[in-house]
């Protein structure tokens, strides 16, 4: 879990863990899905899926499974959209190695870090918006961007001042 600096009152954590981002639940859907149909949608070559399971890369066989689950559905989604991006055998192995599986990701909720060579949950910015905003103007600061933080500190400045105006419209953006 990573962590913003403390403050008292504040909720500074957010996870970090992919994991996170996994659908467990085998629930039945109201419209289940045809993996057929996903196949299609995704570019994603009927052949290719069912050899995704014949290798272990998903826990089901999509040609033995005619509606799939919420679970399924996320697991064909993941693997497949990887698969249709381009990936062979070995690099499924090299991304997909540190994640659990069935690797029913939800892949609007993770996104691979090259850099650190491993998944990781996007915040969520609504959740956690003090952890967010520390992490970025530590960027900041480790890439001297000083017209950046000059800027936030002119807004800030603009900003507390306005606050301690009695009266005055609590707007960031004057005029817009």
């Amino acid at each position: 879990m990573a962590r913003a600096r403390w403050r008292p009152g504040v909720n500074t954590s957010y996870e970090d863990n992919p994991s996170a981002a996994r659908i467990a639940a085998r629930q039945q859907l109201l419209f289940p899905a045809n993996p057929r149909a996903i196949c299609e949608q995704m570019n994603l070559n009927w052949w290719a899926a069912a050899k995704l399971s014949e290798d272990g890369w998903l826990s089901f066989s999509p040609a033995d499974t005619p509606r799939l689950d919420e679970a399924q559905e996320a697991e064909l989604r993941f693997v497949g959209a990887l698969v249709a991006a381009g990936c062979d055998r070995g690099m499924l192995a090299i991304l997909l190695s540190g994640l659990a599986k069935p690797y029913a990701y939800d892949g609007e909720r993770i996104y691979y870090d090259w850099a650190l060579r491993r998944w990781r949950l996007l915040p969520d910015a609504d959740a956690h918006p003090e952890a967010v905003f520390t992490d970025w103007l530590d960027t900041l600061v480790e890439t001297r961007d000083l017209d950046s933080l000059s800027g936030i500190l002119e807004l800030g400045q603009d900003a507390v001042s306005r606050v301690r105006v009695q009266g005055s419209p609590l707007e960031l953006h004057p005029g817009r």
